[in-house]
């Protein structure tokens, strides 16, 4: 296990809205839970923006020297057509409805798509990947002490959490009681089922009818576990009651990850999170498939609702490399929206062939034990970068300027930017140095003779001799150092 380093690390605390130094709770060990995919149908790369962030956040730490574990779910029942009001469907029983096939069958196929477009964009793999349907005993166990408590109420089969006796809920989101029985923060349709004492309660258990595929026992009945519940119980089962750091996207804090509090800390006492990191979103604009909202803004948040996902094979059949997607998303801060369109994609893989052009100049060697001076000044720059809450632009930026800085040493130059990629990964060790270009003495008299037309300004002369060298091959470059091949 590597030395944690002395460098302070910072992050955004979206529980105390403020960025923070980063303290684990048992050092070097860091846990981290991250709100995985709902494997209904293909994820798409705006929910994969969020995957990256949580993959960053965990190359930042192991950088500095933390010994992470990460743990994400793989949300396979539960999840309702209109969680924010606990009405609709189950998402994976309206797809099985829907299309004849099984739901488990389903939730296996895309789970194991998800898992191949997450190694396409370079995503670290989880540590653990637990399936909800794998831990319905730890949900039921957790409802029952919540029950018992005098925090969750049983009604005609169903259990729900009795929100106003948790006095702290909405420290997360600001969505306090009060606001939502007056219908604000978002929640201006939540309906009142019949059996809720009050329309902010959340489903813990929900009652199956006959006609779901997904139903399991229960001391309330036959059914299924509300999609809250599933994220307390399997984060406490594999990183304790308290842990680090939790991890989604911004639409997540209200309601799950609220209810997520309000569960763990109902259940055990105790803040269940130390630091709360949520990542802004995708925006979709200004495409060959145009997307456009009510207001004629330039883009809206990618959601399946709106009909303007793409997937990572979207990207693959438009010719995209999946890198160049995840360095596009480099480009901004995770707390910020990042615009996604033609130009900008085509930016970022353009951005990304020059780096490995630069990086492909550049020759193997091995490693030195120590770096320059000049080296060492940049990479602590980078560590100032990752590590003031994920600075990745600015790290992005010193990638760029450290491949070509002639103040390094070549095959040094190419260890640092190797060494920054373990941060950034954009798989840049893939990238393979140039071969030396086999001239012959033919090739280079036809060079000599055309930096001596060009010299005299015997502009016919030169171009003809510049044919030359196309038809044997090669590319040909003016440069102040004369004509130089590649």
């Amino acid at each position: 296990m590597s030395t944690i380093t002395d460098k302070p690390v910072y992050i955004y605390n979206t529980l105390t809205r403020k960025r923070e130094l980063f303290q684990p709770l048992n050092p070097p060990r860091v846990g981290i839970y991250s709100c995985g995919p709902t494997v209904y149908k293909d994820i798409h790369v705006g929910n994969f923006r969020t995957f990256m962030m949580t993959d960053w956040l965990r190359r930042m730490l192991e950088y500095n020297g933390y010994d992470v574990y990460l743990v994400r779910n793989i949300t396979d029942v539960g999840h309702l057509q209109n969680d924010d009001v606990e009405s609709g469907e189950d998402k994976l029983e309206y797809e099985a409805r829907t299309t004849g096939r099984s739901a488990y069958d389903i939730a296996q196929h895309y789970t194991e798509q998800y898992m191949r477009d997450a190694a396409e964009l370079n995503i670290l793999p989880p540590h653990l990947s637990p399936k909800a349907t794998d831990h319905i005993g730890e949900m039921l166990e957790m409802t029952q002490a919540l029950v018992e408590k005098g925090l969750a109420y049983i009604a005609d089969g169903n259990v729900y959490y009795d929100v106003a006796q948790f006095p702290e809920y909405g420290k997360l989101s600001g969505n306090t009681v009060e606001n939502l029985r007056a219908g604000g923060h978002g929640r201006e349709q939540m309906e009142v089922a019949e059996d809720k004492r009050s329309p902010e309660d959340f489903a813990l258990w929900k009652k199956g009818d006959e006609g779901r595929q997904m139903n399991w026992d229960s001391p309330w009945g036959s059914g299924f576990p509300g999609w809250h519940i599933e994220c307390s119980a399997m984060a406490t089962r594999y990183l304790g009651e308290q842990f680090d750091i939790h991890t989604g996207g911004l639409d997540l804090m209200f309601p799950h990850h609220e209810d997520e509090i309000a569960q763990s800390q109902g259940t055990f006492g105790k803040e269940p999170v130390k630091y709360w990191v949520h990542g802004e979103f995708l925006i979709i604009g200004n495409r060959k498939m145009k997307a456009s909202n009510e207001n004629g803004d330039d883009g809206i948040k990618m959601s399946r609702s709106r009909g303007n996902v793409l997937l990572v094979s979207t990207l693959k059949e438009e010719g995209i490399d999946p890198m160049a997607f995840r360095y596009l998303m480099l480009t901004a801060h995770y707390r910020s929206k990042i615009n996604y369109t033609d130009d900008s994609i085509q930016a970022a893989q353009n951005a990304l062939n020059n780096l490995r052009d630069d990086l492909a100049e550049l020759p193997i060697t091995e490693q030195t034990a120590n770096w320059s001076e000049e080296a060492q000044r940049l990479r602590d720059a980078f560590r100032e970068a990752i590590n003031n809450d994920l600075d990745l632009p600015t790290a992005l930026v010193l990638t760029r300027e450290t491949v070509r800085n002639a103040k390094i040493e070549p095959a040094e130059r190419r260890h640092l930017v190797l060494d920054f990629d373990r941060v950034l990964g954009l798989r840049l060790d893939t990238v393979e140095p140039k071969k030396p270009l086999e001239i012959s003495d033919e090739v280079k008299e036809i060079v000599r003779q055309r930096d001596e037309a060009r010299a005299s300004k015997n502009w016919k002369r030169s171009d003809q001799l510049r044919d030359e060298l196309k038809a044997l091959g090669f590319e040909v470059r003016d440069t102040p150092r004369g004509t130089e091949l590649a």
